[in-house]
Formats: structure tokens, C-alpha cells, sequence
């Protein structure tokens, strides 16, 4: 069975992306760190049992020697929700189960943490990003268990797509998640709901 893992939102910079969620939620997100295998760095903020991450490529890093995760590369725009990730107790198993082409499983390191994350060759993002990358923490402990909790929460998770079914009755069988929120829409879009310690519901 899956879980949910975390939630990517992406940026132009990591600057304009952390002052982006900050503003909203009124409240400082937790270091995270660099990725040098893609040249990207991030910030991170705990959820409970997941956590959310904000990411954009490094200006200060070498040219990676392939494409960059979470289709970095081709992202404009204003800061915006891109993707979600859930993990595994058995990557091949659910690789070969997901109704969706998940990409190769890369081993992936930052700081003191290891783990085997699903990523296309292209970097592109599956189903548009509405179809979780698959993760496998290779027994060490997530960042949601390493994050200080400041009392955020997740409420909801709303995934539209003109195509979802490819996606939803997979989603339904293997992550049995009632924050997670599939419907059939003529555009796509991901929208996360986080709950603040105050009782603020904010949406972004």
C-alpha cells in the first residue's frame, strides 16, 4: 500500500517560491538543501504525516548531467503546485501496478538521507504531474520525521485532468487517503489545502 509522502511546489527561483508560501501561510518554512545530482535546492515545512516541499532549480550549481526532476527545466511562471510523491515498501511491485509509465527508479542523496525515487529520463512529470512519483526512504526516516511540527496539516489534496481515470481507480485501490481528491476537469491543476495552527484553511 502506498502513503503519502510529500507535496512539490515549484518556482522560477527558490526565493520567489518560499516568499510565495510564506505570505500565505504567515509563517517561515524549514531549511532543506541542495540536490546536486539535478542542481536544485529546496524548503521544506512538515504536514504531520507528510511534509510539503518547495523547489527550483540552484543558480549556483553545476550544469547537471541530465535532465531535472519535476520537469524544472520547462517550468514558467508564477510559484505554483507541480506534483505529489508517495512511498513505497515495494518500488517494483508498484511500478509495475501503476497504470502510468512512472519513469526509472533513481538513487537519489542529500545531506545524511538516501532514497530510490521514480523519475522519467526527459524529467518529465506523468500525467501532467496529477500521477505521484513513487519513493522509497531505503529505511531511514523521511524529512516528515525529521521536521519540526508547527501544527500544519493537510486537509485536502485535489487532483484534476481530463484523463483521470487513467489514474484514480489505481489511486483509490493502493492509497486508501481521503484527502486525496480525483475529478474528471478540462484543465489540469493540483490544489493543496493546508490547515494552520490558527485555523486558517489556505489553498494553494
Amino acid at each position: 500500500m502506498l502513503k503519502l509522502d510529500h507535496i512539490v511546489l515549484a518556482a522560477e527561483s527558490l526565493v520567489e517560491g518560499v516568499n510565495y508560501v510564506e505570505e500565505r501561510l504567515e509563517h517561515r518554512l524549514d531549511a532543506g538543501g541542495k540536490h546536486e545530482m539535478f542542481g536544485t535546492h529546496n524548503r521544506l515545512l512538515s504536514l504531520g504525516d507528510c511534509y510539503f516541499e518547495v523547489i527550483a532549480k540552484n543558480p549556483e550549481a553545476s550544469s547537471p548531467q541530465r535532465a531535472v526532476w519535476f520537469d524544472l527545466n520547462n517550468f514558467r511562471g508564477p510559484p505554483r503546485m507541480v506534483t505529489w510523491v508517495c512511498e513505497t515498501k515495494n518500488m517494483a511491485k508498484d511500478c509495475v501496478q501503476a497504470p502510468y509509465p512512472t519513469g526509472a527508479v533513481t538513487t537519489v542523496s542529500r545531506d545524511d538521507l538516501i532514497w530510490d525515487l521514480t523519475i522519467p529520463t526527459d524529467g518529465s512529470l506523468p500525467c501532467d504531474g496529477v500521477a505521484p512519483a513513487l519513493i522509497d526512504w531505503k529505511g531511514t526516516a523521511s524529512p516528515s520525521a525529521r521536521l519540526p511540527d508547527h501544527g500544519f496539516r493537510l486537509t485536502s489534496l485535489r487532483l484534476s485532468h481530463p484523463n483521470i481515470d487513467q489514474i484514480g481507480g489505481f489511486l483509490d485501490h493502493a492509497l486508501h487517503d481521503n484527502r486525496i481528491i480525483h475529478e474528471t476537469s478540462g484543465h489540469i491543476s493540483i490544489q493543496a489545502t493546508i490547515k494552520t495552527p490558527d485555523g486558517r484553511v489556505i489553498t494553494l
